[in-house]
């Protein structure tokens, strides 16, 4: 029985580049730490400045993480210290209106569209990849559903609210204060105050 040992042979100088590239590296990455927190604040105040320019009434205590869509008339009023996070969007039609309380945190790719009105309690969060839409196509059978008009029928969220990652709430639902949503949950029918809600549709299981 015969056995082969195989011995891998490293080129000094191949090796020396390895530890100078490390070593260079670490010294880089030191100064692009330490101005990290400036470049994280500069980005916030131009995405402020950038959602200012749509939205004037909008506090500078309001946190924008990244570009955010605001389309149609616009109605919308943030409360203070509230955060939005990138690639959310924002709008109103008709007379609709969004009112958004304070310390209110809405996460990335969620989508707030009005055209009567939705109003969010403060301190409430929504999570990633939410839609809370106020309207629906009309279905009649004699027209096509893209050619009628909107039926639409506000929504009313409280305080203290979390809407988990993914879920949809429907035309003329109203969540009570301290409710929480599951996650990818479709809300179809109003959720009582303090009461844990999850499903397709969404069920009341317990209190909080």
């Amino acid at each position: 029985m015969t056995t082969s040992n195989t011995v891998t042979l490293v080129n000094p100088s191949v090796s020396l580049s390895i530890r100078f590239l490390g070593t260079l590296s670490q010294w880089i990455s030191v100064p692009i730490r330490m101005i990290d927190p400036l470049t994280a604040y500069i980005k916030r105040f131009i995405f402020l400045t950038a959602a200012q320019a749509k939205l004037p009434s909008l506090h500078g205590s309001v946190q924008i993480d990244g570009p955010i869509t605001v389309v149609g008339t616009a109605d919308i009023l943030i409360g203070k210290k509230s955060r939005i996070s990138r690639d959310v969007e924002l709008g109103t039609e008709e007379n609709g209106n969004i009112m958004i309380g304070e310390s209110v945190r809405i996460n990335r790719g969620s989508t707030l569209f009005a055209y009567k009105g939705i109003s969010i309690g403060e301190h409430t969060l929504i999570g990633e990849f939410v839609s809370i839409r106020d309207a629906n196509h009309g279905i009649a059978p004699d027209k096509l559903v893209r050619s009628q008009d909107h039926d639409s029928n506000a929504i009313t969220i409280g305080r203290d609210v979390w809407i988990g990652r993914g879920s949809v709430i429907l035309p003329g639902v109203t969540i009570g204060d301290g409710a929480i949503v599951g996650a990818n949950s479709v809300v179809t029918k109003d959720i009582d105050s303090g009461m844990i809600a999850v499903g397709t549709p969404a069920i009341s299981i317990r209190k909080r």
